[in-house]
């Protein structure tokens, strides 16, 4: 028999096991291939929508210090925050535009409909960022269905040093003070007010009054206002180089005023708390100090108003290069600007009062802002959600009056003007004309016949003064008995006027009056300078009527007088004009300035 090749069974079955084992193999890595497919597709969509949320974060935070808080991902008070929400049918603000839905995107749709979520949580990590966790989870076949994004943010505005060129320099400012405000040489402050107190309170007002005329009078200070001046009034396109410069002009005055004050803000606070020190003071230097404490505030005063002014039409010149530009990065650096000066401006509307000419100046700021914000929100909000919801933030912030809060440049400005109004309160509205005390007269028994002579000699009768003024009726002194003076209020006005006035020689008050009604000279009106002699009426009980000597200062529009005592009001006082004529009764008759008084300023 002839042998013949050939499998055996057992070959056979071992080769097909062979074979099924191979296709099994296959098959099965055909399908581990596919689910590693699938799990590779979903982590790099995931990452990919993960990006686009970190994407709109920076976005939004990039013009918005408050962009998280505006996309809902934080509270108004930084704490942490989680939300969980399907990102398909525009469901959450970060796929709206595109938006993935069954009709546009199909694939992703289905994808992401079914159980794919997005989880977001936030938390202020420091005052300065916010720490972004971005999660992706969904049912995969293979593998942890999930992605995360760790990413930090931008939080809120830092406070930021400020620095001026423009400070009186600290190693002459004593010298200054003693030179410029005492009118003394060669001495130390120390030596001419002891109170340590009332010194600061010398310095502080020195450092006001100096720096805020240096930085008026400064040549570059004068040369930036005078090239945005003349920029502002020439034709130029918003578009233009030329126009660009005048805001730029506008803008940097601004901030550079907005530093002194920043610097000035202390010692505002200084003279706020400690003004009632300086009583202690001789009459002469309390007198000039308080004289330069209100040229100082008034100083502060034209400052304010000049940021103001400045402030405002860098805002609206802004506003009109945003009306003419059309690229989103350009618009979006403008809006930025605008936003600052609107900002700055709100805040300080209430405080605006003589700024605009027009109108007052809490309408037309207020009115200003909301129609700035309306017009942002209807442009972009088909164009740029981003500044849609800045815009409505916006909004909200300043309803419910949020900016002082979270914006460190308006709180600092809030503070500073709301300083300078309590420091105005607390001073009396000195009359321009007031007059320089007459130091000559200080401790002797009557005044030199001059309104200034008049006036210290009056001020040196009260609490703080010598008292050496006689009173020849009784042979009294203040220093000696408080009541010296008491129902003699012709004789002190007299006195004080050094007794050369014939219309004071007179054996009345009301006579007296009536001798200068008669030849003209008597003015009704409730204005009167410093040593100016005023009157009121008889009385029930007081035929005679009263006299009495103005300060030249006034509260409220009330003239601050200086009045002698009698029943129910002992001894000499320095009041407002109607304290006096609820004591004393009478009919204000009004006030005069003797013919031979010397009229000194």
């Amino acid at each position: 028999m002839k042998k013949r090749s050939g499998l055996t069974l057992l070959e056979l079955t071992i080769g097909m096991f062979l074979i099924a084992g191979a296709a099994v193999i296959y098959l099965q890595s055909m399908q581990s291939s596919k689910k590693k497919n699938e799990f590779y597709s979903e982590h790099f969509i995931a990452s990919i929508m993960a990006a686009k949320v970190v994407e709109a974060c920076f976005q939004e935070t990039e013009i918005n210090p408050y962009g998280i808080e505006a996309l809902g991902l934080a509270d108004e008070n930084g704490k942490p925050f989680k939300f969980s929400t399907m990102v398909t049918e525009g469901q959450t603000t970060f796929f709206k535009q595109p938006e993935i839905n069954k009709e546009t995107t199909p694939f992703l749709y289905n994808m992401f409909q079914k159980d794919f979520m997005l989880n977001i949580t936030t938390d202020e990590s420091s005052s300065r960022h916010f720490t972004l966790n971005t999660a992706f989870k969904w049912k995969a076949n293979t593998g942890p269905g999930s992605f995360n994004y760790l990413c930090r943010f931008p939080g809120f505005s830092p406070k930021k040093e400020i620095i001026t060129t423009f400070a009186f320099p600290e190693d002459k400012l004593e010298k200054k003070v003693v030179e410029r405000i005492f009118e003394e040489k060669n001495k130390n402050l120390g030596a001419i007010v002891s109170s340590p107190a009332a010194r600061e309170v010398s310095l502080a007002t020195g450092r006001i009054y100096f720096t805020c005329a240096g930085m008026l009078s400064a040549a570059q200070f004068k040369t930036a206002m005078e090239k945005a001046e003349t920029i502002g009034s020439e034709p130029h396109a918003p578009t233009s180089a030329k126009f660009f410069e005048g805001t730029e002009h506008y803008f940097n005055i601004a901030r550079d005023v907005l530093d002194v004050m920043v610097y000035l803000q202390p010692h505002i606070e200084t003279i706020n708390k400690d003004i009632k020190t300086i009583e202690s003071m001789n009459l002469r230097n309390r007198s000039r100090l308080e004289k330069y404490i209100v040229n100082a505030t008034m100083g502060l005063d034209e400052i304010k108003k000049l940021f103001l002014v400045c402030v405002h039409e860098a805002a609206s010149r802004y506003r009109a290069m945003l009306n003419a530009y059309s690229d989103n990065r350009q618009q979006r650096a403008l809006i930025q600007r605008c936003l600052d000066m609107h900002r700055l401006m709100f805040v300080a509307r209430e405080f605006g009062e003589g700024t605009f000419s027009s109108s007052d100046a809490n309408t037309t700021i207020k009115s200003e802002y909301y129609e700035f914000l309306a017009d942002l929100e209807k442009y972009f909000s088909d164009k740029d959600q981003t500044l849609a919801r800045l815009a409505a933030q916006e909004k909200k912030f300043t309803q419910s009056d949020l900016l002082k809060k979270r914006y460190y440049a308006c709180d600092l400005v809030y503070k500073i003007f709301a300083t300078l109004a309590t420091l105005k309160t607390k001073l009396p509205e000195v009359d321009p004309g007031t007059l320089d005390p007459r130091s000559d007269v200080i401790g002797k028994p009557m005044g030199d016949g001059t309104r200034s002579g008049a006036l210290t000699w009056a001020r040196d009768q009260l609490n703080g003064g010598t008292g050496e003024g006689l009173n020849t009726n009784n042979g009294m002194k203040t220093r000696d008995d408080v009541s010296a003076w008491n129902n003699w209020c012709l004789a002190f006005v007299a006195t004080a006027y050094g007794r050369r006035l014939n219309e004071l020689k007179e054996l009345s008050a009301i006579t007296s009056y009536e001798n200068f009604n008669r030849a003209g000279k008597i003015k009704t009106d409730k204005k009167p300078p410093a040593g100016a002699i005023m009157y009121t009426g008889p009385v029930p009980g007081n035929p005679h009527g009263h006299i009495f000597i103005a300060t030249g200062k006034f509260k409220n529009k009330d003239p601050i007088i200086i009045t002698t005592g009698g029943p129910g009001l002992d001894g000499l006082h320095e009041m407002p004009l109607s304290q006096l004529l609820a004591w004393a009764g009478g009919k204000y008759l009004g006030w005069t300035l003797p013919k031979d008084a010397k009229q000194e300023n």
